[in-house]
């Protein structure tokens, strides 16, 4: 049923006419470039999206102080709702106290409610924690709406141990930030997540909880080397295709100005732990990953991607930067398209 679907977002070159009735879908040629408004202010700017359509109606929830979220009936004009969060959690407070935001949402309907991933770590560390809230509905005017807290999922930080410093716990060296529900084909609920320090993770969850399995075994299924010129590695997300589990992430690093080279490639592998390889067959343990977006004629840093799947066609949803507005990030949806061969395309033509 289209109304717990995800979605996506952004920029188009061509003129474009979106028609959408409750449940249709976006009729897209190439790239929806959605207008968001703050009914307070100007635009306001969205950052590693994550995009869901409940009810007929679309929300997308975005990296902001308190976990801001917008509105829409078409895909193209966006409404600042309100925030998930009136002050940061209690349990987030005492794990990081210099915590000042609510990162990196992902947002999944899963047995009867929605779920809220969500994270905060501090800038260029492994201190971070990720935490669950769910609901039952995410329209602010319904009798059941209200967002019920359920804290740490999971935390990361930095380990001393005589001259050598890692990140993780105890069972594995990870950055919990940019996690990713995903549910296999055996109705198994997993978490992908994970950076540049201990690479992209995959962890099994408990079906009920949603909390990693007693001793969890923290699989890698992709990783950089530090020694690269910017050897940054985040925002996964998992898709399975015909057969297939894709793998996307994004590549370096989101915001250096003039400099970003952020952008999104992806991987694949019949296993769901993997190993996962680009096109050319190289492994994305070893650094692969298939280039998929990187900028896109006014745009840059095109990268902390979603995909979202409609009635047969998936779309990439991903937050771009304009250098003439001060590198403020927008949303993008971008039509996917499948090769011959199975490995995904995107429309990347600009107005």
């Amino acid at each position: 049923m289209c109304e717990h679907l995800k979605q996506l977002r952004r920029p188009c070159l061509f003129a474009v006419t979106l028609l959408l009735a409750s449940c249709a879908q976006p009729s897209v040629d190439c790239v929806l470039s959605p207008n968001i408004a703050d009914p307070t202010s100007a635009t306001s700017p969205v950052h590693d999206p994550s995009l869901i359509n409940a009810n007929g109606s679309y929300y997308v929830y975005s990296s902001s102080e308190l976990g801001s979220f917008y509105r829409s009936e078409d895909l193209e004009e966006w409404r600042l709702v309100g925030q998930v969060f009136d002050a940061l959690p209690d349990w987030l407070v005492r794990q990081i106290p210099q915590a000042n935001h609510i990162g990196a949402p992902d947002l999944a309907f899963y047995n009867g409610e929605y779920l809220y991933f969500y994270q905060s770590h501090i800038s260029n560390t492994c201190d971070a924690a990720t935490g669950l809230a769910t609901n039952k509905s995410l329209d602010p005017e319904s009798a059941d709406y209200q967002w019920i807290d359920h804290g740490l999922i999971l935390r990361s930080k930095p380990h001393y141990a005589d001259i050598d410093i890692y990140c993780g716990d105890e069972n594995a060296t990870f950055n919990a930030i940019d996690a990713h529900f995903f549910v296999d084909a055996d109705d198994q609920p997993w978490l992908v997540f994970g950076s540049t320090i201990g690479g992209i993770k995959l962890v099994k969850l408990d079906p009920v909880t949603l909390k990693p399995l007693p001793n969890p075994e923290f699989i890698t299924l992709a990783q950089r080397f530090l020694l690269q010129d910017d050897p940054i590695i985040e925002a996964p997300h998992l898709l399975f295709r015909d057969g297939y589990y894709y793998l996307f992430v994004s590549f370096n690093h989101c915001c250096l100005g003039a400099d970003t080279q952020y952008h999104v490639r992806v991987g694949r592998s019949r296993n769901i732990a993997g190993p996962y390889f680009d096109h050319q067959y190289w492994p994305m343990l070893l650094g692969g990953g298939t280039p998929l977006i990187a900028g896109d004629g006014d745009y840059i840093g095109t990268g902390h991607s979603d995909v979202f799947s409609e009635r047969g066609q998936d779309w990439l949803v991903h937050h771009a930067k304009r250098p003439d507005e001060g590198y403020r990030a927008y949303l993008q949806i971008r039509k996917l398209r499948w090769l011959n061969n199975g490995w995904p395309s995107v429309c990347t033509e600009t107005t």
